[in-house]
């Protein structure tokens, strides 16, 4: 799985620190093969996806897509204001939200959900294994 950051130079965000949690999300589950589009956005940008795609008008933190492609396996779509928001409330750094909201959507791209409790267990397993104290904050 190869990742391309988009937006990321406009929002001030370095990737850079992203590597090695995408190294260990490798480490832990198979990962399709393909390009996976991180994609920063805005609150507006990302209310209007969560609106087209889950009928939801408010702006959420992360939506995931995946893809049936031999190129492109999916899109994450990360609001850099709602994690800015979240990483006050959390009293952690913009940075490990970010990269919090990347995992979590890449797991999603991959199949994991939350919607039961026995899933969001295993989801949730893999998020500690790949974030290790980053999840606990």
């Amino acid at each position: 799985m190869e990742v391309k950051y988009l937006n990321h130079k406009e929002f001030g965000i370095k990737v850079l620190p992203f590597s090695s949690y995408i190294e260990k999300i490798s480490d832990s589950i198979d990962v399709h093969e393909g390009i996976l589009n991180v994609v920063f956005v805005n609150d507006q940008y990302i209310r209007a996806l969560n609106k087209a795609y889950r009928d939801k008008d408010e702006p959420t933190d992360v939506l995931s897509f995946s893809y049936d492609s031999d190129n492109l396996i999916g899109e994450v779509y990360v609001s850099t204001e709602t994690a800015g928001r979240q990483a006050k409330e959390h009293k952690h750094s913009l940075s490990d939200e970010l990269v919090r909201l990347i995992v979590h959507g890449i797991l999603h791209v991959h199949g994991f959900d939350h919607e039961r409790e026995e899933d969001y267990k295993d989801m949730f397993a893999v998020e500690k294994s790949v974030l290790g104290e980053i999840v606990d904050r």
